[in-house]
């Protein structure tokens, strides 16, 4: 069973038509229908988009026909992040994710670093030999 094949199973499973699921993945209308009569490849945007579209779509099922069809997805509450609208704020914000997330990891490196007076201290320790 081809990748395909394997998109029509879950478009029965989703009881939709292959125009509606063109529709969703945004793709042109009869891409699937194409696709499924010539037998053909699908490309890897059209599986991201689908993957994307279809969180509950297994993706190794769909790549390699293992597994189960559906997976269990984990619905939060949790509000997403606001990336951006344009490609500059999207870049802004990841950079900012970035640089916070590392001044994170400073931050609690430099807690586990001996301060001044602690420093001092050993080493009048070790000069008096105890």
């Amino acid at each position: 069973m081809k990748i395909i094949d394997r998109i029509i199973t879950f478009i029965k499973h989703k009881n939709m038509s292959m125009r509606a699921f063109d529709m969703s993945i945004k793709v042109g209308n009869g891409y699937t229908s194409k696709q499924s009569k010539s037998n053909a490849s699908i490309g890897s945007d059209v599986l991201e988009r689908i993957i994307d579209t279809y969180p509950e779509l297994n993706p190794l099922w769909l790549i390699t026909g293992k597994g189960e069809m559906i997976i269990d997805v984990q619905k939060s509450n949790e509000p997403l992040p606001d990336y951006g609208k344009s490609i500059d704020e999207i870049l802004e914000n990841k950079i900012k994710r970035i640089v916070e997330e590392q001044l994170k990891e400073f931050s609690d490196k430099l807690e586990s670093f001996p301060t001044l007076d602690q420093i001092s201290k050993e080493i009048q320790k070790n000069l008096r030999g105890d």
